[in-house]
């Protein structure tokens, strides 16, 4: 049990070297959307710590057997990530910030994994690493976007 729950747990703290590597990012990037109609660097990494910190303060201090757990209306906590993105003016505040998130949620899901623990969230039935693999997912999604994007303007 301890060897699958440190190697999703280490999955999910990839981010963090990934997150660092990016101050490295030129700072006319950082602002430019993506794709026509998609968010720029800021927001989507803002919307990354938006999310963690979700999950460190509503959803795993309330995980625990038979738990009954919703997750935030979605449009609704992107709008607000998308606001919050805003307020940083620099690459490496805002780095800085999702990475000790990260690191907050990461210390308290160690604490607290226990996948024999089931829960519903939305009425779907979770384990711990039911819910920290549907994050991983999620930072996987954003890093191909950044990742193709930012291969995309070094041409």
């Amino acid at each position: 049990m301890a060897v699958k729950q440190n190697k999703v747990l280490d999955q999910f703290s990839d981010l963090l070297p990934w997150a660092e590597n990016l101050k490295d990012t030129a700072q006319d990037l950082w602002l430019k959307p993506i794709s026509d109609g998609k968010w720029s660097l800021r927001e989507i990494l803002t919307h990354i710590m938006y999310w963690d910190r979700n999950s460190l303060e509503m959803m795993v201090p309330n995980m625990s057997e038979g738990a009954a757990l919703f997750f935030a209306d979605i449009e609704k906590h992107n709008q607000e990530a998308a606001g919050l993105a805003q307020s940083y003016h620099s690459l490496d505040t805002l780095i800085d910030d999702l990475v000790i998130t990260r690191r907050q949620l990461f210390v308290l899901l160690k604490e607290k994994y226990n996948n024999t623990e089931k829960f519903t969230i939305d009425n779907r039935n979770y384990t711990y690493k039911k819910f920290v693999q549907l994050f991983i997912h999620h930072d996987e999604h954003h890093r191909r976007q950044i990742e193709g994007f930012l291969e995309q303007e070094k041409v």
